[in-house]
């Protein structure tokens, strides 16, 4: 198989796995589970300090070792999360769910962007990653037509059961089919394991606070994730809470809230892949005023429609900023330790996650839901600030 082939694979079929869950996993939590606005967003916290002390180590794992093996340990680690998760509809497994997710994506998340750059030696990134996000987008699509068929059919914890142990099998052929040819080990025999892995995060600290893209780059994914998870945790509540929607009702408008989401991210996706060769910076500070404004009307909104709409509209403009700042990151990266340093982007996100979504999560459970929604549109406007200062250079 063509190893962009195998690509648009790893992140289409993973992709229809998960969305999977991430369609059915609002109304698990707050329909079934009964979880309150700050244990939803705990939730997030806990995934993502998971991924704040584990990003580090597993783009170390896959420096050393090989990306082909983080990508099948992240996808296994997955999959037995969600088959955690759905076995019991208790708040401590889906907290301990949540941290072994973390913990799995932290081997995914360096791991796969640096398998595929080194495979193609730095070669047409900019249409592998846009069209990989839409075959993404592409299987996540499907993902959601498959998941309100599971919980019509079954049960909403059923399909969750059924997704994750899916990702276990594709941990297995993963392992199978995945080549790493051009992979080159940051392990050196005169030095010791623990100084070699200093080396590789001083390095990585180096490549970040030399390049002025780099460290523009770091700023807005520390911003970005502060903002993120607050949205990502609230906005299925503020619809199932705020316009009073039963279980029935909810399965089938989270489908098609993510269904016709994903449909306009292709699309999308397609017109920045055609149009937008260069200049991304200058897109993306467009692209995410768009964002703020469209956040906070989505919290105003009174009307169910108006609030459907924009909805769309945030899914789609979110889903264009990571294969444009992907891009525009491993442009600037050397091949050696390149996972390590695109783990300090996770690591960023992942701290800015840890700090905002408590915060948002406090918020929204002394004012409303509505008010950490304002919030998370509030924390995007740094981003702005710094994508525009890069904006003749990137």
């Amino acid at each position: 198989m063509n190893i962009k082939n195998i690509y648009y694979f790893l992140t289409s079929s993973r992709s229809f796995c998960i969305q999977i869950v991430f369609t059915l996993n609002a109304i698990y939590y707050v329909s079934q589970v009964g979880l309150n606005p700050l244990q939803l967003v705990l939730i997030g916290t806990i995934m993502e300090l998971a991924i704040l002390f584990f990003e580090i180590p597993t783009g170390l794992v896959a420096d050393f070792f090989g990306r082909k093996k983080s990508l099948v340990i992240g996808t296994f680690i997955i999959g037995a999360a969600h088959l955690l998760e759905g076995s019991f509809p208790a708040f401590w497994a889906i907290a301990v769910g949540a941290l072994f997710w973390g913990i799995g994506w932290t081997f995914i998340s360096g791991a796969e962007t640096a398998w595929i750059a080194d495979e193609l030696e730095n070669k047409e990134l900019d249409d592998v990653f846009l069209k990989g996000a839409r075959y993404s987008s592409l299987g996540s699509f499907f993902g959601i037509i498959v998941s309100v068929l599971l919980a019509i059919i079954f049960t909403v914890q059923i399909a969750i059961l059924i997704a994750g142990g899916l990702l276990v099998f594709i941990a297995i052929i993963s392992s199978r089919i995945v080549p790493e040819t051009k992979f080159v080990s940051i392990a050196r025999e005169e030095t010791t394991s623990f100084h070699q892995m200093q080396i590789a995060i001083k390095s990585g600290i180096t490549q970040i606070k030399g390049n002025t893209i780099l460290f523009g780059l770091a700023a807005i994914t520390l911003f970005a994730g502060l903002a993120s998870e607050g949205f990502d945790r609230l906005w299925g509540a503020h619809f199932i809470e705020g316009f009073q929607m039963n279980e029935e009702d909810a399965i089938y408008w989270f489908g098609a809230f993510y269904a016709i989401a994903f449909l306009l991210n292709i699309c999308l996706l397609k017109l920045v892949e055609t149009f937008v060769k260069e200049r991304f910076a200058i897109v993306l500070v467009f692209l995410n005023s768009l964002l703020v404004i469209a956040m906070l009307f989505f919290a105003t909104s009174e009307k169910f429609l108006l609030a459907a709409i924009l909805y769309w509209g945030i899914a789609s403009l979110r889903a264009v900023n990571s294969p444009l700042m992907n891009i525009m990151t491993n442009k600037q990266l050397q091949s050696q330790g390149r996972a390590t340093t695109l783990s300090m982007y996770g690591q960023l996100d992942a701290f800015g996650q840890v700090a905002g979504g408590p915060l948002v999560g406090m918020i929204a459970l002394y004012t409303s839901v509505q008010g950490g929604i304002i919030t998370s549109a509030i924390l995007i406007i740094p981003t702005l600030y710094f994508l525009w200062k890069l904006r003749r250079i990137a």
